[in-house]
């Protein structure tokens, strides 16, 4: 008969497939499968040590609803922080918390970290014991801890696909969802103002709460109307509310808030009325609204796109890092009075792209494409076949020389021609001026100060730049 610590070291499984195998929770097993053959190795469970058994729980369990290569991932990885904490000189301790994840990145690539994130959300929703509350919190709301553990905690959220940074063609897909929504009247201008604001700035909810009519400052300059933003620069309850960094607001961000103020709920409103919202839930909440109209799509998660406010600011710090900024010019676009956490922004940074690159190499390419709409002769071929109101129209730059056709009758508002390029409504002519556009788009990215609004407009230039080898690849008969 069977001893207490016999069911203790062993344990029978039933697999995916639907194999039964018997495990030893104390050894080293090998299963096969259609991929290989897999180790899993418990040699480092103690038995009867709470947390111990509680992990070789949930490493099981996930024998019988993932693959076998899946499983023997998260085994492998969590395996090596088990082996770490046993050689510490402080002992093993007797629950995990979120202190001993802090030097992960050091010893092992941030890229794995999504295995140990979902072993500690199973042990989480088990509700096992041998873990710190702090790591549900953390793991259901990492962005309270941007300001916690010297910033460490950022090397390992923003290689989670789901609440990190965006990749490039994830990027893309939000940005042109959230032009279909306002083009087809699914939002308002408020709410597109709203997230044109988050997306251009990347603060957080309650900095957008802070924000009074008044903090939108525009003055006539040499180029027209020059708008700054007044931000508050921290979210925590000792700063002091009244504190704002000034920042030059980035040039399509500006037009859209022109746009908006002047709508006649706002045009109406005193310089002490909040700009959107006057708390962060009613930020977030009209924030999440939005999301869920939007209609996007993931490569790396072959699926919708999860959008959180934070995942905004994610990305517009690594792409910051990404063009060249240096720490220092990150934590002030950030409205970050230390860099420390910056610093762990760019140590995330080379396992984030290495999925960036991935999302949009080799056979990705047709849906990372910058331009999505059709490439015509004239007007007599667009979808609104010699309606003149269809005319897209280059008045600033190019003299008002004729680039393309709107195939909608939506009013979308958006800043045509710029805004144009990247909608899949645009139907451009084959013989417009794209090279003296793009000209135009490329010294117009050269002097903006903002690292996002930059991409903005190098999507810009890489639409045209589709147009133009669209337009030599194929031959008029």
């Amino acid at each position: 008969m069977r001893t207490l610590i016999d069911l203790l070291e062993t344990r029978k499984i039933r697999l995916m497939d639907g194999r039964m195998v018997t495990i030893d929770l104390c050894g080293v097993n090998f299963l096969d499968s259609d991929q290989g053959r897999h180790r899993f190795d418990y040699s480092w469970r103690i038995p009867g040590f709470e947390w111990h058994d509680s992990l070789a729980e949930v490493l099981i369990s996930l024998l019988s609803t993932h693959s076998l290569a899946y499983a023997s991932e998260c085994l492998r990885n969590f395996s090596f922080i088990v082996e770490h904490l046993a050689k510490s000189s402080k002992g093993l301790p007797c629950t995990l918390n979120l202190d001993h994840f802090e030097d992960y990145p050091q010893h092992r690539p941030v890229s794995t970290w999504p295995f140990i994130q979902a072993v500690l959300n199973h042990w989480v929703q088990r509700r096992l014991p041998g873990l710190d509350p702090q790591i549900a919190s953390f793991l259901s709301q990492p962005e309270k801890w941007e300001d916690k553990g010297n910033g460490w905690y950022f090397s390992l959220i923003a290689n989670d696909p789901k609440r990190g940074a965006f990749t490039e063609q994830e990027l893309h897909s939000v940005y042109q969802a959230l032009n279909r929504a306002y083009a087809t009247g699914e939002i308002s201008t408020k709410q597109w103002a709203l997230c044109f604001f988050l997306i251009a700035t990347g603060v957080r909810p309650i900095q957008i709460a802070r924000m009074k009519v008044k903090d939108v400052v525009s003055i006539v300059g040499p180029e027209g109307i020059e708008m700054t933003l007044l931000i508050t620069i921290a979210k925590t309850r000792e700063a002091t509310k009244s504190t704002r960094w000034r920042r030059k607001c980035p040039t399509q961000l500006a037009e859209v808030l022109i746009n908006y103020l002047k709508t006649p709920i706002m045009a109406n409103a005193s310089p002490d009325s909040p700009l959107f919202f006057s708390t962060s839930a009613k930020v977030s909440s009209a924030l999440g609204a939005v999301f869920q109209i939007l209609q996007t799509y993931s490569d790396r998660l072959k699926g919708p796109i999860p959008l959180f406010p934070y995942r905004f600011r994610y990305t517009l710090g690594t792409r910051a890092i990404a063009f060249g900024a240096r720490d220092e010019e990150v934590a002030r676009l950030l409205t970050h009075t230390s860099l420390h956490c910056v610093r762990y922004y760019r140590a995330a940074m080379p396992s984030l792209q290495a999925p960036i690159g991935e999302a949009i190499g080799g056979e990705m390419t047709i849906f990372a494409r910058a331009f999505q709409g059709r490439l015509i002769e004239s007007l007599e071929d667009a979808t609104r076949k010699g309606d003149e109101d269809a005319l897209i129209t280059a008045y600033e730059h190019l003299n008002g020389q004729d680039l393309g056709a709107c195939g909608t009758r939506a009013k979308c508002h958006q800043d045509a021609p710029r805004g144009c390029l990247t909608c899949n409504k645009f139907e451009p002519f084959r013989e417009a001026p794209w090279e003296a556009l793009r000209a135009v788009l490329v010294k117009d990215r050269d002097t903006e100060k903002s690292d996002r609004i930059r991409n903005i407009t190098q999507e810009q230039i890489d639409a045209v730049d589709d147009i133009i080898a669209e337009r030599k690849d194929s031959v008029v008969l």
